[in-house]
């Protein structure tokens, strides 16, 4: 009796033996399942930091100012005679108040990949207004009365015409006008839509320029 006694306890001991090691393999599987997945979570974001990091930055551009004005006599038209003090303001509403370059397609607005403006628009507008303004005999100073209030009504590549569009629209002293120049474009990429952008935009400004001194 006390030998069938002394084998079952063996049996029932041995069995949880069995089951304590069955649970701590299980145990084990887990902890390595847990550390497996821990390892390819750490390597997908190693990964995906390299890959940020090897992202393309947009290449940025920047914009000219008119050219002063030229006599028949290849002199500056204005010489060094100034037109008086004047400050200028220049604004744009959304998507034209950032750095992107903007390009109207069939379906609305999109952004011009890989390429964007040195600063934001508005702000790069009004530093090449300003050149522009001192060209054409112009002191520009924050201070002064006379202010030209200069909007950026439209700024784009059209992909469907192919061609570029600035349209400005100036305030001085009472007036407004509107000034607005086209230039065509074979190809929307790489560096060709800016540069085709900044052609019309000096066209633009030398008008504005001249405009500015009618009005004075």
């Amino acid at each position: 009796m006390a030998a069938a006694r002394s084998k079952a306890w063996t049996g029932r001991r041995g069995a949880s033996t069995r089951i304590r090691r069955a649970c701590c393999s299980a145990r084990n599987r887990r902890c390595r399942n847990i550390r497996d997945d821990d390892v390819m979570r750490s390597l997908l974001l190693i990964l995906a930091l390299a890959l940020a990091g090897c992202a393309v930055t947009p290449k940025a551009y920047d914009l000219s100012a008119a050219a002063p004005a030229l006599s028949a006599r290849g002199t500056l038209a204005h010489g060094a005679l100034a037109h008086g003090a004047l400050a200028v303001e220049a604004s744009a509403e959304p998507p034209l108040d950032g750095d992107v370059i903007v390009i109207r397609t069939a379906n609305g607005l999109e952004r011009l990949g890989g390429a964007q403006w040195a600063e934001t628009l508005p702000r790069l507008a009004q530093s090449r207004v300003t050149q522009s303004l001192e060209n054409a005999g112009w002191r520009v100073e924050d201070s002064a009365a006379a202010r030209l209030r200069v909007s950026i009504r439209r700024f784009e590549v059209d992909s469907v015409r192919r061609e570029v569009l600035v349209e400005l629209e100036a305030q001085l002293s009472g007036a407004a006008r509107v000034f607005s120049a086209r230039e065509p474009i074979g190809e929307i990429s790489g560096a060709e839509p800016a540069q085709a952008l900044d052609r019309a935009f000096s066209r633009v400004l030398a008008d504005l320029a001249r405009w500015t001194v009618a009005s004075r």
